[in-house]
């Protein structure tokens, strides 16, 4: 199927949706919502189609019911996406931002985390790593993370499981940019704070803008990094 077509996976009302909606409205023809929730997944499909709308512009918007955590329901769910719309570009947004100290920490939630934010990722970049290599060469392959400037730098004690993961998950992307990114514009979206839209940097708005500079980058200048701070 002709057009391009982001997929964004952990949709939501921050990030996932504004980047969404960023990548609508200019020229992407197919976009590819996924999350645990469906009610939000509804709420986030009409918004991206009211930007859409409000811009004249003519794309495609579907959504898909998947805890990212299940890993055959993820799979599965990419397979589905393969008939949707030529991949071109992949957003993984999922996390649970909460936790408990070291030692408090249920090793439950340890595992949960560590299967949303790198066994997911690892499945999603399983998938989609051989299909962007396999793009066109005038598009622009990418796969991008979000993540947060801070975490696997200076761990959070209070966030030890967020801070575990996030650390895991940044070597898991570079790890993947070092193999594949001379084809694919594998990179972290690395925020610095809590996100709100009152705020100049850390506004939904903005980061989805400072996302799209990241995939328009010329492929000699593909940053495997970029740090977004207030």
């Amino acid at each position: 199927m002709p057009g391009k077509t982001l997929v964004v996976i952990g949709s939501g009302p921050g990030i996932g949706v504004s980047v969404a909606c960023a990548f609508s409205v200019r020229g992407f023809t197919h976009i590819a919502l996924v999350s645990r929730n469906k009610d939000r997944l509804k709420e986030d499909q009409e918004r991206v189609l009211d930007a859409i709308q409000e811009r004249g512009y003519s794309c495609q918007v579907r959504t898909w019911v998947c805890d990212v955590s299940d890993l055959n329901a993820l799979r599965l769910t990419l397979k589905e996406l393969e008939s949707f719309g030529a991949l071109e570009c992949v957003l993984f947004n999922p996390a649970r931002v909460a936790g408990k100290p070291p030692l408090d920490e249920d090793l439950e939630n340890i595992e949960q985390d560590f299967r949303l934010t790198n066994l997911g990722l690892y499945a999603t970049a399983q998938w989609a790593i051989p299909l962007l290599r396999q793009a066109s060469p005038k598009s622009s392959p990418s796969l991008f993370v979000t993540s947060t400037t801070q975490l696997y730098k200076e761990p959070v004690p209070d966030l030890v499981s967020l801070s575990m993961v996030k650390s895991a998950q940044r070597a898991l992307v570079l790890s993947m940019h070092a193999k594949y990114g001379t084809e694919v514009h594998i990179a972290l979206l690395s925020v610095g704070g809590i996100v709100v839209p009152e705020k100049k940097n850390l506004s939904p708005a903005n980061i989805a803008d400072k996302c799209w500079a990241l995939y328009k980058q010329p492929k000699e200048k593909w940053q495997r990094e970029m740090e977004i701070e207030e």
